[in-house]
């Protein structure tokens, strides 16, 4: 009963004040807004879309020649929402730790795939910005690879890292009900879509096929966990605030 208790309320785990424990919670949020930022100048600020995985070379050259700055742009903001997701992983680290009954060793892989999975957005980011470079763009095998990794690394390499995470707040939420009950099963189903985004290294290179599909909807789910979860963690910080004591 003392280990459970322990386990509840961690001396570890110090609480700042509330007004940035609040920005802390609203970093998942973050989180979303400026990757939709970056995708603002990649895919519709440029003179055309972010070209596709089986793109070819002219199309490739012509839009990292003509959209460098757009380019560089779509690089800044995702790597401040790699930045972003890091302290959101690490918030929920602390919160299953003082909220949930969750084992420290859960937690910490919560942490680690949250980290993980900003690890290959800020990698994904960084190839943008290395082919806003003229001569990248105009070395068609080099740009060609650049494009497809940058793919993997900021679609299958950030979903599936995220599921212990999403999948150990969704397990504690159903188990505990730390969260809205209805947050846990949107967990349950965005962690199942993304461990299948791992398909999309099985599929073809193209943005049509069956698994590339399954890669957008595992995203949309993600990125749909993301927002509910934080905003519930802001609700709750809120809620504190107000509480007596």
């Amino acid at each position: 009963m003392s280990d459970s208790g322990t386990t509840r309320r961690s001396p570890i785990v110090a609480r700042p004040g509330r007004g940035w424990q609040r920005l802390w919670a609203a970093s998942g949020v973050l989180t979303v807004v400026l990757f939709a930022c970056g995708l603002l100048f990649g895919d519709v600020l440029g003179t055309s879309n972010f070209p596709a995985l089986d793109a070819t070379a002219a199309r490739v050259r012509a839009y990292f020649l003509d959209n460098a700055s757009e380019v560089r742009a779509l690089s800044f903001f995702h790597v401040l929402s790699a930045i972003a997701l890091v302290v959101f992983a690490a918030y929920i680290y602390g919160y299953l730790r003082r909220e949930s009954g969750a084992q420290a060793g859960l937690a910490a892989l919560a942490l680690a795939g949250g980290a993980m999975a900003a690890c290959f957005l800020l990698l994904s980011a960084l190839c943008y910005r290395t082919l806003a470079e003229p001569t990248v763009a105009r070395d068609a095998p080099l740009a060609h690879a650049l494009v497809v990794l940058s793919y993997l690394a900021g679609g299958p390499a950030i979903a599936v890292p995220l599921v212990p995470m999403v999948a150990i707040v969704a397990a504690a939420t159903l188990r505990e009900h730390i969260l809205a009950r209805w947050t846990g099963w949107l967990g349950v189903v965005a962690a199942v879509f993304g461990a299948a985004c791992a398909s999309t290294l099985l599929g073809p290179t193209n943005n049509h096929s069956a698994t590339y599909a399954i890669l957008l909807l595992g995203a949309v789910l993600m990125f749909a966990w993301l927002v509910v979860t934080s905003i519930a963690f802001v609700a709750q910080v809120q809620d504190e605030r107000h509480s007596p004591g």
